[in-house]
């Protein structure tokens, strides 16, 4: 069952590279190349960087500049139809960019491999098969109970979601909204490592009753709908929980037979940041499963 269903996400991975390959010309967002896989696009992210090693921009990237390259070699097209070719903007966004990846210029490349002509080897997306390695967390299949949520949107590194929270429990406080059932949740909308920073999509939230009486004061509601999810349980400070979805997308999902739902990863606070140690928080950890 583990081999099969990791190598079930392997070949879902490789169809997303042979789609580029076949589309190297044309805008590839993630949207289309999550369909592509037949992945929630909330996790195509991390599920593809965490099996293939990079993230999908660097494949495509890589992918791109390689095709540009046997271009270079192989045809007297002007540089910049090989750029329009390869999908860059402008001649000068695929000089900076095949610089980048090959340490000189588009026109030295095209000069100095023709005058001493090399065979271009392939150059593909590694989607290695992972390696077997021991359980790091344990994860739990557990039912998630529906809820209303009071929300503060955030923009911008995930690290920064507290300013997001101290305003919504200011908020909070002066209702008198919170109790000892009230839930805090953090839902989390891309990559970290895939998108960038200031393009980072988050909300702060607490549960609550009654959530749509509070909507136009200054916060948002949204529904949590209820269902199975992966959980699992992190022990330390924020900042490295990455580490616990490395193992949750790159290890415990590619051999656990299940599919993650097209809804986003989010985050349960156990405890209190304010008066625990930061190397007792506990973190519980949620993607929504089909």
């Amino acid at each position: 069952m583990k081999a099969s269903t990791g190598e079930h996400y392997r070949k879902r991975l490789t169809r997303v590279v042979d789609y580029i390959y076949q589309h190297i010309d044309q805008d590839l967002d993630v949207n289309t190349l999550a369909d592509v896989a037949a992945l929630s696009p909330y996790h195509f992210h991390r599920i593809y960087r965490q099996i293939s090693g990079e993230p999908v921009n660097v494949t495509v990237r890589r992918l791109r500049l390689h095709h540009a390259a046997g271009l270079l070699i192989q045809s007297d097209w002007p540089i910049s139809r090989i750029a329009s070719k390869t999908a860059y903007s402008s001649s000068e966004a695929f000089g900076r960019a095949f610089r980048a990846q090959f340490g000189e210029t588009p026109a030295d490349y095209r000069r100095s491999r023709q005058q001493q002509p090399v065979k271009l080897e392939p150059f593909i997306a590694m989607l290695a098969p992972q390696p077997e390695m021991p359980p790091m967390y344990t994860v739990e299949i557990t039912e998630n109970p529906a809820a209303e949520l009071l929300a503060v949107a955030h923009q911008g590194s995930y690290l920064n979601i507290g300013q997001a929270f101290e305003k919504l429990y200011i908020y909070a406080a002066t209702k008198q909204l919170l109790g000892p059932t009230t839930r805090t949740l953090g839902i989390y909308y891309q990559d970290p490592d895939s998108v960038p920073e200031s393009e980072l999509r988050s909300h702060a939230c607490i549960s609550i009753k009654d959530a749509q009486s509070h909507a136009g004061e200054g916060v948002e509601v949204l529904s949590l709908p209820g269902g199975r999810c992966a959980s699992l349980v992190f022990k330390g400070p924020y900042a490295e929980l990455e580490k616990a979805y490395s193992y949750l997308f790159g290890q415990w999902l590619p051999n656990s037979g299940e599919e993650m739902a097209d809804f986003p990863a989010f985050e349960e606070y156990l405890n209190d940041p304010k008066t625990t140690p930061v190397s007792e928080l506990l973190t519980r950890i949620n993607c929504y499963l089909k």
